[in-house]
């Protein structure tokens, strides 16, 4: 029995040995081409992809005020430093704002002691101001000392836009003068301390937004793939108009790119949204290679079986004709 290929086979054969005018073999090198240019549109839309992944530096717990934090940790002493920014939002609203007096009283202090003035107060040469020890301490909530550690001067902090609760503190400590914040400095009860309460709460507020952030909003702020795939779908486009490739080969074309690029995006937004700072860039690029080699590889693996099943039914057709040509 003789096995005569068939006349696909004949003509792929043709086509890869010599045909016309290519000399043998340079339609492999043709194909190697195509392989290389697929290697490079790769490797610029992951690049591309990649570099527009939104990374901002310095809105991280990290760049908050020191002291902001300082004050967030002793006025919740329940809340272990790992988990301070774990806490759902309404958690770390009220968190932080039961934090805004301590952080007044540390402003204050910070300043006194690194010779600035505040208000019309400021230390003479050897004075130092301590803050209480207690936060429950009663009557006052700053002292002035001198050289020596004898007080000079006992002060109560309050960082308040209500009158009200000013009156009230003096009722009940009449000889401790009170620094507080401007909003109720015209009440002439107060010592102006020249920091707005509406300066604490905008300052808190900073505080919140830069470590309340879920996990999906961050990988929102930093997922923006339409950029590259406007620029690709135009490039393929423009393809298309000048005759370079088929309405197929553009559906195929826009398919393909837009997968690798949306899933290069995905990859780099999600590393920056665990903290991943700049790791996230050369992340997004290996994930997205990765990816793409992945999906190649599946690819020719399907179109290798489904080839593979099509010549094993050519096959067996062609050994059922010629077994009919025998007993015929």
């Amino acid at each position: 029995m003789t096995n005569s290929p068939s006349s696909r086979l004949n003509r792929l054969a043709r086509k890869y040995v010599h045909s016309g005018d290519v000399p043998p073999g340079e339609a492999f090198q043709n194909a190697f081409r195509r392989f290389l240019k697929a290697n490079r549109e790769s490797l610029l839309d992951v690049t591309v992809a990649a570099a527009s992944v939104q990374v901002s530096l310095g809105d991280g717990p990290e760049d908050i005020d020191p002291l902001l934090l300082k004050a967030i940790h002793d006025t919740n002493p329940s809340l272990a430093e790992e988990n301070w920014f774990a806490l759902d939002g309404e958690a770390l609203q009220g968190a932080v704002n039961t934090a805004k007096g301590k952080y007044f009283e540390y402003l204050v202090v910070d300043r006194l002691n690194q010779g600035q003035q505040v208000g019309p107060l400021s230390l003479e040469p050897g004075q130092q101001a301590v803050l209480a020890e207690s936060m429950t301490q009663p009557g006052w909530d700053l002292r002035i000392e001198d050289e020596h550690g004898a007080v000079v001067e006992y002060l109560q902090l309050k960082a308040t836009d209500s009158v009200g609760y000013i009156r009230d503190a003096l009722e009940r400590y009449p000889d401790i003068q009170i620094l507080a914040t401007g909003e109720v400095a015209d009440s002439g009860l107060v010592l102006d301390s020249g920091i707005t309460d509406q300066e604490l709460r905008a300052q808190v507020q900073e505080g919140v937004d830069a470590v309340d952030v879920s996990l999906s909003e961050s990988f929102l702020d930093h997922f923006h793939p339409l950029l590259p795939l406007a620029a690709m779908a135009l490039y393929e486009g423009r393809r298309l108009w000048v005759g370079k490739q088929s309405m197929d080969d553009f559906k195929l074309a826009l398919a393909r790119r837009s997968q690798r690029i949306v899933v290069t995006q995905a990859i780099g937004a999600a590393v920056y949204a665990l903290d991943g700072g700049l790791l996230s860039l050369p992340a997004a690029i290996a994930g997205g290679l990765v990816f793409d080699r992945t999906i190649n590889q599946t690819a020719l693996a399907t179109s290798y079986h489904a080839h593979e099943r099509k010549l094993l039914a050519l096959r067996l057709l062609q050994q059922e004709r010629m077994l009919f040509r025998e007993l015929g």
